[in-house]
């Protein structure tokens, strides 16, 4: 690392609200953070939180907006004395995901044409792009083009089996076929296609780049196995597929080994005084750049507790399903991040604590989650105040209690109006919500996961499209992260920790920086491996060098018995989902 010594490294994040760029150094400390908010700093485009939103339900934010915040961002660091930018050795970062920004036949040459007698917006925004506007992941206006994408492929599963998703309305392959069919002048004036994170790789490196491979999982266009565009998906945007890659750059950027997509533009080495030999490498999508923040080797798993709840895996296994998505790694080779959302989250058990308590206090919540004395072995129950994604049911409650069957074939379920109290719901919905997690995670865990000293039963049990042996969820993650507000609950956190049962110990931190930081992360590690200055893998340099004492802080593991003590309820967790 001497070599590195004095050396800085940038990690983006243009989300959705704001453009903020982290400087780190070799040591992965923090140095400086600064953030162009956009209904602040840009308010002339009058956005609603950076997003035109439309009645027929288009949400597109204007490209213009983010080249001025890309020159206010570095105008604002170059007047900080603590950072020096001619010692930046390499950027990265990430994007909101699936929007897609798209260029003119002149647009990527005006890039390396970029002078400092001007900004960037005055010389792009007007003839670099064929729409002044880039659809956001909030756009809900592709319901017949997400119908063909399915219907293409033989249905939901088939397509998510192909792609790591099923169709979604924020994907870009959709979007690009709406705009495509209804607006076939601007599609036809369009030369080249970006997601937003290979647009802003581009506006830095001074020339267009093409996607990288990791975000363009999120198109419902990429061929996850065989890594490459799936020609029927493409046929729907256009008859000639050929043409519609050329606009997509090509094959997009592996991540088997890390190369620079450019060195940093011109424009920015006179204007701003970054370092002419600054390596600009992939930039990828928002979720991605999240797993890249925290030191996550195969099988970890990380947990958002927010007002949804996320679970964001590392695993070498592809086991796609509709309900949730799968994305290759954008580091490490051969693996895959799996991605489970649910709408319902900390509102679903705020409103239970708001039943136990006037003044919303948790205590009373926590202490029926944690009681010993309150029996809820024989309950199982699932919250849905929102209609729910994992499994894909509308807004219901459902309460149950349950016996094994006589011959221990499964178990005999009966539906209840209430259970004794709400505190049962307290310990009830806690027990739920980490229970569907872990036996949604189950088949995403490698094999060398299995818990070969728990003796479950070979009785098939389902859930979403598998029918899978109990056995199968005897599978435990090596270690969980905690992150999000509900983080901070001992009580919840616990409870998760004893559910998922991570053999390795669990952790508790904060993220608010998380997808700028996997970015620095990522130029840090992309830097030195390039330069041959480590030969260590992503997830190996970043345990190795990550701030274990000062970025986490350990809860434990997780005690056998309780782990165990679960078991017996993924059957009557499978046969109340039957019921919904």
């Amino acid at each position: 690392m001497s070599d590195t010594l004095g050396a800085f490294y940038l990690g983006f994040d243009l989300s959705t609200q704001q453009l903020k760029c982290l400087v780190i150094d070799q040591n992965l400390k923090l140095v400086h953070s600064e953030s162009i908010v956009f209904e602040q700093d840009l308010s002339h485009y009058k956005t609603e939180k950076g997003v035109y939103f439309h009645e027929d339900g288009t949400a597109e934010c204007p490209v213009a907006m983010w080249l001025e915040a890309v020159d206010l961002v570095f105008e604002r660091m170059s007047q900080h004395d603590h950072i020096d930018l001619s010692l930046v050795k390499a950027m990265s970062g990430s994007c909101q995901q699936h929007g897609s920004v798209y260029w003119t036949q002149e647009g990527p040459k005006l890039l390396p044409q970029l002078t400092v007698d001007a900004s960037l917006k005055d010389q792009l925004a007007s003839r670099a792009f064929s729409r002044n506007v880039c659809p956001n992941w909030q756009d809900h206006s592709t319901g017949n083009e997400l119908q063909k994408f399915e219907e293409a492929c033989g249905g939901a599963t088939q397509l998510a089996h192909i792609t790591g998703s099923r169709a979604h309305y924020r994907f870009t392959g959709p979007q690009i076929m709406k705009i495509a069919k209804k607006e076939p002048e601007t599609y036809n004036k369009t030369d080249k296609i970006s997601l937003v994170s290979s647009f802003l790789a581009s506006i830095l490196a001074g020339e267009f780049t093409t996607l990288e491979e990791a975000d363009a999982c999120g198109m419902n266009l990429y061929d996850i196995e065989k890594r490459d565009y799936d020609e029927t998906l493409l046929g729907l945007i256009d008859n000639d597929t050929k043409s519609v890659r050329e606009k997509l750059g090509g094959k997009p950027i592996p991540s088997e080994k890390p190369a620079p997509v450019g060195i940093i533009s011109s424009y920015f080495v006179e204007k701003y005084g970054l370092n002419p030999d600054c390596q600009i490498f992939p930039f990828t999508g928002d979720n991605l750049a999240t797993i890249c923040s925290l030191p996550l080797k195969p099988n970890d798993i990380l947990v958002s507790l927010g007002t949804s709840t996320t679970i964001l895996l590392v695993t070498d296994q592809y086991h796609p399903s509709p309900n949730y998505h799968l994305f290759l790694h954008p580091t490490i080779p051969k693996h895959y991040m799996g991605m489970i959302c649910y709408c319902n989250g900390a509102l679903a058990r705020e409103r239970i604590r708001d039943e136990l308590s006037e003044t919303r206090d948790w205590e009373p919540f926590n202490t029926a989650v944690t009681s010993q004395s309150l029996n809820n072995d024989n309950e199982i129950a699932c919250y849905f105040p929102l209609g729910e994604i994992v499994p894909n049911v509308p807004s219901l409650y459902r309460r149950a209690t349950f016996v094994q069957a006589a011959d221990d074939s499964g178990v005999e379920l009966k539906l209840v109006d209430s259970f004794e109290s709400v505190a049962h719901d307290a310990k009830n919905i806690v027990d739920s919500q980490a229970l569907s997690c872990r036996v949604r995670i189950s088949p995403l865990l490698s094999n060398d996961c299995e818990d070969t000293s728990c003796k479950m039963g070979s009785s098939l049990v389902h859930f979403d499209c598998d029918n899978f042996p109990l056995s199968e969820y005897t599978k435990r993650p090596r270690r969980a992260f905690f992150v999000g507000g509900a983080s901070k609950n001992d009580a919840i956190v616990t409870r998760f920790a004893q559910v998922l049962g991570a053999t390795e110990g669990n952790f508790r931190l904060e993220t608010p920086n998380s997808c700028a930081l996997g970015g620095c992360y990522r130029a840090l590690w992309s830097h030195l491996t390039h330069e041959k200055m480590t030969s260590l893998k992503f997830d190996e340099f970043l345990n190795e060098t990550f701030n274990w004492d000062t970025d986490v802080r350990s809860i434990g593991l997780t005690d056998e018995k309780d782990w165990l003590h679960y078991n017996k309820k993924i059957q009557a967790l499978s046969e109340l989902e039957r019921t919904l």
